[in-house]
């Protein structure tokens, strides 16, 4: 006997696969990364008390119109 190939509709249910990440995704999210960390450095070295940093506060980063302790 001949066998007879079964039809797609017998072969039962077809689950969608999610496709692998490649490496144009895998370098950007490596550059967010370092660029969350990078910002993080930069602002705690702003906020830090000298001579770690520059001892300025948070208003200070976003107005630039407060003026600077010391002065």
């Amino acid at each position: 006997m001949a066998e007879v190939p079964l039809s797609s509709q017998e072969q039962g249910p077809v689950i969608p696969v999610k496709p692998q990440p490649n490496v144009y995704t895998v370098l950007l999210a490596v550059a967010v990364v370092v660029l969350c960390v990078a910002i993080g450095v930069v602002i705690w070295r702003l906020t830090a008390s000298p001579p770690a940093g520059y001892g300025l506060e948070i208003k200070h980063i976003f107005n630039p119109g407060a003026p600077l302790p010391g002065r």
